[in-house]
């Protein structure tokens, strides 16, 4: 009994640098410093028993390690961790941006925000916690969307193909299964996150083009035992080169388009063009010529920018326009 007694003490006192860490990672900051009492009686209570000059020299000991333990002196000797891998900011964004997420379910949400929290401190955490907006997002019910990016990524890692269902959504919100309910086969490349939406970018070897599913829609995701095959004109792909030819709202032929915009809508074009477009004044408004894909996703984008953007040239791209203008205005007058 008394080997066991000492055996297990022993363990107590090999965990006490990391339990001690730990807790002050998680319980301090440069607002709330813990006191050598405080600590002396948390450690106490997990059976872990430590003197007043043995903490000193603990504290030491992950200082010179690397592990930096910030000292205040007041009435008593005061310490906190301040280096942390994410600072507030940091942490506040990924909160946001997770928020914000609609592929991510609510369930998922939750936890998500709960482990990004702890990233900077329980203390901190709970503050930022307490701040977040809530989005005004409709969110995803697919509770697959983890373990199917998790098998994504670990079948682009091992470079194995993936098959999955598939399915997209009727008029009453019912699933219905595309490919006549047989799953897909494909080489995964990357994964995405495009338009609010999250995708697997992949290929299959019997089409020479790129592909890509939303993955709140793949349900069964799995590895197969089969090797990658990509396409010999694909074995150069670049997601990051090609994301906006893939996601873009214009999917079309490409053409240069001259546009004449109100001064109002000048951060509209930064944005979607790039901040180095060159507008040049023309009147009170502004012009420039960009490079875009002609569809109706693209006419749809200028319908929606109204009286504040005018296509200029090419005749026949603008003739084609004011086409659709007419044909859309024909649907209200029409008798």
């Amino acid at each position: 009994m008394a080997n066991t007694t000492r055996q297990i003490e022993n363990i107590k006192q090999k965990l006490k640098l990391l339990r001690l860490y730990e807790m002050l990672m998680k319980e301090t900051d440069e607002a709330h410093p813990m006191s050598t009492y405080d600590i002396i009686e948390k450690l106490a209570k997990e059976g872990i028993n430590v003197k007043r000059k043995t903490l000193y020299e603990d504290i030491e000991v992950l200082n010179a390690n690397g592990y930096e333990v910030m000292q205040v002196r007041k009435k008593c000797n005061m310490y906190y961790v301040a280096d942390r891998s994410f600072d507030t900011a940091e942490v506040r964004i990924l909160l946001d941006a997770v928020e914000a997420s609609s592929f991510i379910t609510p369930e998922k949400t939750s936890l998500l925000v709960d482990k990004i929290a702890a990233l900077a401190g329980s203390l901190r955490g709970d503050v930022i916690k307490k701040n977040i907006a809530v989005f005004d997002t409709t969110k995803r019910d697919n509770e697959q969307i983890y373990y199917n990016v998790f098998n994504i990524n670990e079948a682009i890692i091992d470079k194995k193909k993936i098959s999955f269902n598939y399915y997209k959504l009727d008029a009453k919100g019912n699933k219905v299964a595309m490919h006549e309910g047989k799953p897909y086969t494909v080489n995964p490349i990357a994964t995405v996150v495009s338009n609010d939406n999250y995708y697997l970018v992949c290929s299959n070897e019997k089409y020479d083009n790129v592909a890509h599913f939303r993955i709140d829609r793949m349900e069964k995701v799995s590895i197969t035992d089969k090797a990658v095959t990509i396409p010999e004109n694909l074995k150069d792909f670049d997601i990051r080169k090609r994301k906006k030819e893939l996601f873009s709202m214009f999917l079309g032929k490409e053409k240069s388009v001259t546009f004449e915009i109100d001064k109002d809508i000048v951060e509209v074009i930064f944005d979607k063009f790039g901040k180095n477009t060159s507008l040049s004044p023309y009147g009170e408004n502004y012009r420039f010529t960009a490079d875009v894909q002609i569809s109706d996703m693209f006419y749809g984008w200028c319908c929606a920018l109204g009286e504040k953007i005018k296509i200029i040239a090419p005749k026949e791209i603008r003739d084609e326009y004011v086409a659709k203008l007419n044909k859309i205005a024909d649907l209200y007058f029409e008798k």
